[in-house]
């Protein structure tokens, strides 16, 4: 059983587009104003030389202001748009739900790091999923996660348990919540929300009936200790088994 759902790049680069637009909204304005006075003044009436440096100076500023903004809001966008796409997911990996949220990147001396969030739970531990209008919330015990992303790369293994890269996490890493919280990035996540649910009912009944399973070969096995052994004769030296 394997699931994986990974985030919607328009719904995040949506996100972005209101950055871009709130940051140039300063220079927008500039413009609008400068683009005001040009028409009623400048236009119509002969302005001193200082005046009209001045007009321009500030038209060159608010440009230039506008286009470093946009690059830098650009640069930003694609860095973490990419770190998205790679590390926000939502994974049902054989008995556990994975959550992967990629959170940011830093520069280093090898360059750059990307970091990511990450919550582990069992399958049969949730208990609610729920959709606001901007974030998920999966209710359910589990562990969380928080560190370069390539130190949490993990691998789905036989036992229907994720094992981690680095061992030391499957044992003694991340701290121990009860619930995920996170942005909702996802395109359809009601949908998620139905499809986690479903599956966390399908491991709750497949437990019950290994736990069920167990209890009775312990009461046979219980019972075969406790059946008395069958009575043996000795006849000249020849042991016969009574199955009678």
């Amino acid at each position: 059983m394997h699931k994986m759902f990974r985030c919607d790049n328009k719904k995040l680069s949506r996100g972005f587009d209101k950055i871009m637009l709130a940051v140039n909204i300063p220079s927008l304005t500039a413009i609008a104003a400068l683009s005001i006075i040009y028409l009623l003044i400048i236009k119509r009436v002969s302005v001193p030389d200082d005046f009209f440096r001045l007009f321009i100076t500030c038209f060159f500023f608010t440009c230039a202001y506008s286009f470093a903004v946009s690059v830098i809001v650009a640069v930003i966008a694609n860095l973490r748009l990419t770190g998205h796409r790679k590390y926000t997911y939502i994974e049902i990996a054989g008995e556990q739900l994975v959550i992967s949220r990629y959170v940011y990147t830093s520069s280093g001396d090898r360059g750059l790091t990307d970091f990511r969030r990450l919550w582990v739970m069992n399958l049969s531990d949730v208990e609610q999923v729920t959709c606001t209008r901007s974030r998920i919330i999966i209710q359910g015990k589990g562990r969380f996660f928080e560190a370069p992303a390539e130190w949490l790369d993990y691998s789905a293994g036989n036992s229907g348990k994720i094992d981690f890269d680095y061992w030391w996490y499957d044992e003694y890493g991340g701290s121990e919540v009860s619930s995920a919280s996170f942005p909702d990035s996802f395109f359809y996540a009601e949908n998620i929300a139905q499809r986690i649910i479903l599956h966390s009912e399908r491991q709750k009944k497949r437990e019950i009936r290994k736990s069920e399973f167990r209890k009775r070969m312990l009461e046979i096995a219980a019972q075969r200790r406790t059946r008395k052994k069958p009575k043996e004769r000795v006849f000249r030296g020849y042991e016969i088994e009574r199955n009678f």
